[in-house]
């Protein structure tokens, strides 16, 4: 049936149309069918009197697509003709309108976000709050982009991304008084921040929703919160509770009528009985009637992410062949397999344009896991190669994911995220006996944040200079931005304003990176190389070099540890019978810390010194020599270890050993640039300005100690060890040695580094330019110490210095004993100045004060804690006359006086 726009005799025009519009959608006769029916009517007569194009033309064709997109799901369809009404309003030409613009922008983000083209979606909801800023915001359409776009963040993965544009909304919708977007906002940040494990913050936004969504009776969105109560009672162990919320979450959900995320309640549900409860009978009834109610609403990614959950259920039940049917499911719904070959595996290539990456990564995730079981049980090969085969895919897809992540905390999140996964890789590995993949997945698993920001710092080199300029601008606002706002309390309205200008400054610099991206390919292929380097190519390095390297994974009971020699490889799988593994070497490490305990307990030190080395390194057989760790999260002192759970015969007396976040960084060679001079010294003495800080009065001497023998000094002493001087200079010379307070521990709290006039703290490191420092010494407390991060280690002022691309810093773990880790610090870089490998200098510098100083001490809580961390190859310096200053002062006047002495004479 068609419908005339107009009445017999009368002629169709641009008002009829736009007045037909502004009553279509009151119309309570006609059913959305005939509705989208009548659209097409009234543009084939505005087509056929050839009608002006303007905005109630652009408006129709708008309808058309929201029409198609709600009743007959042709999303294509939908997106062709809203982004012809797009190109009328932004034609410029008379009739086009600019509010109408906005509208088009945020309909074309739904639409690709429904095909799942989350970048296309983002891109297109960044242009709608342009537009949206540009004029009054009619439709609310800056409001609901960042809501949709926090939703795109936290589907990708992105959870900080999606707290940041959760705030954008809730700010903006709290400044137009918008209750609704308000409730949406914080509902939205809350989830986000509950997958990310902020659940006081999270709990919170909860509360107020909660309170407002019963007040102005929104069930839709009450529901919403309850599901967010539920997951934070569950994190919080009040299971009774959480069960509750879940319940009454579906139940508001059925009764607001709105049954679009009922799917997706019961998928909650489910996971919570299936994961914190362990009730799968209950879990899979949950999971079957997320299933049916996607069904209703034909959401084909909805019934794909529900399947894998259930297939994950069975999994846990020891159903294997349901597992595989579910997974199964879930491949064909997702268009990335098609039939009943479980083994058979899209190519990376064919994955990378898809979106709903983390639904597809867990998907594959979940099939390595299952292959793995299935091998183990049937010790068929063909299982344990299928399992390897899409170890490797997954591998992929967490790398694009971290990728696409913009937010350094939901990349964190993802390291940790996915230790299971590459456990599950490693032991494929030990099973195949595939020493070359061990060590491929080793890398994979670690520091590859740390590896990612030395790449754009490479990467740089491909940007003209202003571009490269522009960057570290918008960078050092940043920075400066997080400082300011670290010092103001949370509820003040400075506070919040400098949050928002904040927010607004990450948006500015990451929609820089993506024209960077776009516009220079050399520049995008450099940042995202990734090359994983080969047991070959490092066994060439360790040739070279004359060492050993040894890496860790590390989990609960469970070790694997890959030896590479120049002749030779050997990867075990190490089961301790002790629970807590890292909990274990934890408490290693404050015991080699603490004198006391030391001196109460010291066999049972021993005892504890020992174990571990039969554990970690004597099945290895590595009888001395120079050995390069590569330890999983945490660092121990392995010089610390003893052979002999009797006596003290600690790994130092015939081991050099250093430290590296991954091969990968130890191989990589980066660009040197020519140093100002060979040593620059730093170091405040006094500490006035901060409590509690006590002058560390031995340090001037001490620092002149360790520049006496290089040849071009600056040292920075008392008022001149300012933060300015510290940031301009400390990169500037061949060497640097910083004598001063450091504070760290393994909280939030950022690590700091005090200068005479204020703090240098580690996000601030990135400030500094490109380095021609070969070493770093930090001879302060704790300088290797700060919060550990799952899969990327410490985050420590030691590591800040790395990520700027120095290659090597000694830094100590604990709080330092002031005269020792000076004498080790004047040992040390008088070895270095010899020319000495950075390793072995450092040891034998260590020997000195245990042997031979007559303030040393055998305990290794004077000199365990001073550790090399990156390169181990000499410092090259401008040798000149090969003395210092002073000495070469000396020679100079005794030649002076020689020449004198026979001037004299000659007159005579």
């Amino acid at each position: 049936m068609v419908f005339a726009l107009t009445s017999p005799g009368q002629e169709v025009s641009i008002e009829s149309i736009r007045q037909g519009l502004i009553s279509l959608d009151a119309n309570q006769k006609l059913s959305q069918k005939d509705k989208l029916q009548l659209l097409y009517a009234w543009k084939r007569q505005a087509d056929a009197r050839r009608l002006p194009q303007d905005s109630v033309y652009a408006r129709l064709l708008h309808k058309i697509g929201v029409y198609e997109f709600y009743v007959t799901h042709r999303y294509t369809v939908a997106l062709e003709v809203t982004l012809q009404a797009l190109r009328i309003n932004t034609s410029g030409k008379a009739g086009a309108s600019a509010a109408a613009a906005a509208t088009d922008l945020y309909n074309v983000g739904i639409y690709y976000d429904n095909l799942t083209l989350h970048k296309k979606a983002l891109a297109y909801y960044d242009s709608a709050i342009l537009f949206a800023s540009r004029g009054p915001d009619i439709d609310d359409v800056a409001a609901s982009s960042w809501e949709n776009k926090a939703f795109i963040y936290f589907r990708m993965g992105d959870y900080e991304k999606a707290v940041e544009e959760g705030e954008r909304a809730r700010v903006y919708a709290l400044q137009r008084r918008d209750t609704v977007g308000y409730l949406y906002a914080l509902i939205q940040r809350s989830q986000a921040l509950c997958v990310q494990g902020k659940m006081s913050l999270a709990q919170a936004d909860v509360r107020i929703a909660i309170a407002l969504a019963r007040a102005i009776h929104e069930d839709f969105l009450l529901a919403g919160a309850l599901r967010c109560q539920g997951i934070i009672f569950s994190d919080l162990r009040e299971y009774p509770k959480a069960e509750a919320s879940f319940s009454e979450c579906i139940a508001t959900r059925i009764r607001s009528k709105d049954l679009r995320q009922v799917a997706g309640d019961y998928n909650d549900f489910g996971v919570f009985y299936r994961d914190t409860l362990r009730q799968f009978h209950k879990a899979t009834t949950c999971f079957l009637q997320a299933i049916q109610y996607a069904k209703k609403e034909r959401d084909s990614i909805r019934i794909a992410e529900v399947s894998i959950n259930l297939g994950g259920n069975y999994y846990h039940q020891g159903k294997l062949d349901s597992a595989v049917s579910c997974y199964l499911t879930a491949m064909n719904l997702l268009k990335i397999a098609t039939g009943a070959d479980f083994i058979r595996n899209p190519t990376a290539g064919e994955l990378r344009p898809m979106g709903n990456k983390e639904m597809i990564q867990k998907l594959f995730n979940s099939k390595t896991e299952l292959l793995l079981r299935m091998h183990k049980q049937t010790h068929d090969v063909k299982w344990l190669k299928a399992c390897l085969q899409t170890a490797l895919l997954t591998d992929s897809l967490i790398r694009d994911i971290r990728h696409e992540q913009l937010e350094e905390q939901s990349k964190l999140y993802w390291r940790d995220k996915t230790r299971g996964f590459f456990a599950n890789a490693l032991e494929a590995c030990y099973l195949a006996q595939d020493d070359g993949l061990a060590l491929y997945f080793m890398e994979e698993s670690r520091s590859v944040l740390l590896q990612d920001k030395l790449n754009e710092l490479g990467a740089n080199a491909y940007l003209p200079p202003g571009e490269a300029a522009k960057g570290e601008r918008l960078r050092i606002n940043i920075v400066e931005l997080q400082q300011k706002l670290s010092a103001l309390p949370d509820t003040s309205r400075e506070g919040r304003d400098v949050l928002q200008e904040l927010l607004a400054a990450k948006e500015s610099l990451e929609q820089y990176i993506r024209a960077l991206e776009g516009n220079y390919p050399a520049y995008y292929q450099y940042k995202y190389a990734d090359e994983v380097r080969s047991v070959s190519s490092l066994q060439a390095f360790l040739l070279k070099s004359k060492q050993s390297f040894v890496e860790y994974f590390i989990r609960d009971t469970l070790c694997f540890a890959l030896c590479v020699q120049p002749g030779g490889t050997k990867y075990l799988r190490i089961v301790d019978d002790q629970p807590g593994f890292e909990d274990r070497l934890g408490r290693f490490v404050n015991f080699c810390a603490d004198e006391d305990a030391l001196n109460r307990g010291f066999p049972e030190f021993l005892a504890s010194a020992n174990g571990l080395y039969n554990l970690l390194l004597e099945p290895f057989h590595l009888t001395g020599g120079r050995v390069i760790i590569c330890q999983d999260n945490g660092l121990v002192p392995f010089e610390a270890l003893s052979s002999s759970p009797a006596k003290a015969d600690f790994l130092i007396r015939n081991f050099s050993f250093s430290y590296v976040y991954s091969a990968r960084y130890l191989i990589n060679q980066r660009e040197q640039v020519a140093g100002k001079g060979d040593f620059l010294g730093i170091a405040p003495v006094n500490f006035a300005a901060y409590n509690g800080l006590a002058d560390l009065k031995l340090s001037e001497a001490a620092l002149r100690n360790c520049s006496a023998p290089y040849g071009r000094v600056r040292l920075l002493l008392r008022d001149e060890a300012n933060r300015k001087n510290f940031i301009r200079q400390v990169c500037d010379f061949n060497t640097a040695t910083i004598l001063t307070h450091a504070r760290a521990d393994s909280a939030d709290t950022e690590p700091v580094l005090f200068m005479n006039d204020s703090v240098i703290h580690l996000s601030e490191l990135q400030l500094l330019g490109k380095p021609a420092a070969r070493l770093i010494v930090l001879s302060a407390c704790q300088t290797n110490a700060g919060k550990n991060r799952s899969g990327e280690g410490i985050f420590s002022l030691a590591r800040g210095f790395s990520a700027v691309g120095i290659p090597a810093v000694a830094a100590t773990q604990w709080m330092a004993d002031e005269s020792a880790i000076y004498d080790i610090s004047e040992k040390f870089n008088e070895y270095i100045f010899l020319g000495m490998n950075k390793d072995e200098a450092l040891r034998k510098a260590k020997l000195f004060y245990m042997f031979e100083d007559k303030r040393g001490s055998v305990l290794p809580c004077y000199w365990a804690d001073m550790i090399l961390i990156g390169n181990t190859e000499p410092v090259a310096f401008s040798r000149g006359l090969g003395i210092g200053w002073d000495a070469a002062i000396g020679v100079l006047v005794v030649l002076l006086g020689v020449l004198v002495f026979y001037w004299v004479r000659k007159g005579r």
